[in-house]
């Protein structure tokens, strides 16, 4: 549940979005996202009370300041999906020649 909202969510600013790496001949702009760690929360006796889901958004394109925007269009959708403890940073591949912008963030279910 928690990543099928998260690609409709996102798929609202960037309709190039895919689990884990891109496709072959990508049209850029293009996203990829995936789950870093998917754990239930549990209180004594073994009762499960929530799920703790860290997912990690890189966003891709040619142009710096079109991946920055992107990555502030993307933040504002993950807070609305009640996503916290959100990081990005900066980065750039040489091999591709195209700027990155990952974001990394929990959601709580």
């Amino acid at each position: 549940m928690i990543e099928k909202d998260l690609v409709a969510s996102i798929k609202t600013i960037c309709t190039r979005v895919y689990p884990l790496f891109m496709p072959q001949n990508v049209v850029f702009p293009a996203v990829t996202y995936q789950v870093i760690y998917d754990g239930t929360e549990q209180g004594v006796g073994g009762c499960v009370w929530g799920r703790d889901v860290r997912i990690q958004v890189d966003i891709y394109s040619k142009s710096y300041s079109e991946a920055k925007s992107l990555k502030q269009q993307a933040v504002n959708h993950i807070i609305d999906l009640k996503g916290g403890n959100i990081s990005a940073q900066d980065l750039y591949d040489d091999d591709m020649q195209l700027y990155r912008q990952l974001i990394d963030f929990t959601i709580k279910e």
